[in-house]
């Protein structure tokens, strides 16, 4: 029965992290570093943390996820695949939102950036980014989620809990 639970709780932080709106450029790649995180989290038999990041830095795929920007470019990719009939910018169906391109270009710029912190041989190094990014992106969820508690509107909504499937500054 437990396992059910947790599985439930995980539907549900996917479920809000697809559809909350408001999230900030870095944030939403951000969100796609802790998702790797959570996806191996699962597979693994959810180990703690450290060993987590760890084993995503060793991982045989690193380098084109991470330091490519694969997993980047592939979100970049699918926000361009919808671009708004008035040429403002591109349509993003989860929240309802559009991104300008100005955006986009911020998303580029981000990437950049990622890619250049995880883009080293110093395995510490790499374990602190990691960390960090998934440290900053459960920060933004924590506040925006308690915000959406305290919202009557959304006091009874499926998708709407107080924590995330991995606790990351809890756990160093």
């Amino acid at each position: 029965m437990k396992n059910i639970r947790k599985n439930i709780e995980i539907r549900r932080f996917l479920e809000w992290s697809k559809i909350v709106r408001g999230k900030p450029i870095q944030i939403r790649l951000y969100e796609l570093i802790y998702f790797e995180l959570l996806e191996l989290w699962l597979e693994t038999n959810k180990p703690p943390l450290r060993k987590l990041i760890y084993e995503t830095i060793n991982s045989n795929n690193y380098d084109e996820k991470f330091i490519k920007g694969n997993i980047f470019q592939e979100y970049i990719n699918e926000i361009l695949e919808t671009p708004c009939e008035d040429q403002s910018g591109y349509y993003n169906p989860d929240s309802r939102e559009v991104l300008t391109k100005v955006n986009i270009k911020e998303l580029y710029d981000v990437k950049f950036l990622i890619k250049s912190e995880l883009d080293t041989v110093i395995m510490i190094d790499r374990y602190n980014a990691i960390y960090t990014f998934c440290r900053l992106y459960e920060e933004w969820c924590l506040k925006k989620k308690s915000e959406q508690i305290d919202d009557v509107t959304k006091k009874e909504r499926f998708d709407v809990t107080k924590d995330l499937p991995i606790k990351i500054s809890t756990q160093r």
